[in-house]
């Protein structure tokens, strides 16, 4: 019985060799593809391509190997340039790869290869903070920080259950749904569904709230304007009596009011407020 097995691994060489031997005998090429693909598999080259090669072969081409290239030999990989462009690098973080290229004169190819899989640089940018902050301001947190890290052993729960903390942000009129939250099963007999790209709403208000331990103390709503010292007082006033309703027991207790420092949450009259408020 005639045993016959697949081949997983050959070289374009061997392949182009098998087309000649065949072609050679007088195999047509759509006869040709078929057996290598029985050989091969069907990841072996397309009949397009062996009769392309069938033809190359009439023309009177007799080697299977490529034929070398017109043009400039890569020998722009050198050690020489490859220090030249970590130098170069490490001098100018944000320097592109055609000043890389154009500085060396070699190509933008043999820069890109030397920069990303021989040096192995990646071009990234900066992580964005909300701002820098200043040796005194780093000085202020690390003081606070140790101040609750020193009353946490001292009240437990209890002194984390006092602080009531707040921020502000914009809400639009109307906020699209995301395509991830637009995620849903499908079967592979399902229709495939479509999203239509959205804008949020020009319109939008700025939000002001306050939370503590437990959850949502305060929402407060600004349809116009921003916020200054005196709007933030009656949101103060606003946030008092909601703890009131809420969670009557904070304010016997006390409330540790933990915001930013902000100019209108730190001006002299809401500091005096607050200490009005307790």
């Amino acid at each position: 019985m005639e045993r016959r097995c697949v081949l997983n691994s050959w070289s374009k060489e061997e392949v182009r060799a098998v087309i000649r031997y065949e072609w050679a005998r007088g195999v047509s090429g759509t006869e040709i593809h078929n057996r290598l693909v029985e050989v091969y598999g069907l990841g072996v080259v397309s009949k397009q391509m062996v009769r392309r090669w069938c033809r190359t072969f009439s023309d009177g081409r007799q080697q299977v190997e490529d034929m070398p290239r017109a043009g400039r030999t890569r020998t722009a990989t050198t050690d020489a340039n490859v220090g030249k462009v970590d130098d170069m690098i490490r001098a100018n973080r944000r320097i592109t790869i055609d000043e890389v290229a154009e500085e060396l004169g070699i190509s933008h190819e043999r820069a890109q290869n030397i920069i990303h899989d021989i040096l192995r640089y990646r071009k990234v940018s900066a992580r964005w903070v909300p701002r820098q902050l200043t040796s005194t301001h780093q000085e202020q947190r690390m003081a606070v920080s140790l101040e609750h890290l020193v009353r946490y052993p001292e009240d437990g729960n209890d002194f984390l259950f006092r602080i009531v903390t707040g921020d502000e942000t914009w809400v639009h009129h109307f906020t699209p749904e995301s395509k991830a939250a637009s995620m849903e099963w499908k079967h592979p007999s399902s229709p495939v569904r479509k999203k239509f790209k959205t804008t949020p709403s020009a319109g939008k208000v700025l939000l002001t709230v306050f939370w503590d331990a437990q959850g949502v103390l305060l929402l407060d709503f600004l349809e116009v304007g921003t916020i200054n010292a005196t709007h933030y007082c009656d949101t103060l006033s606003k946030l008092k009596e909601a703890i009131r309703k809420k969670w009557p027991g904070h304010l016997t207790s006390g409330v540790l009011l933990l915001d930013d420092n902000a100019r209108p949450l730190s001006a002299t009259a809401t500091q005096n407020h607050i200490a009005t408020l307790g």
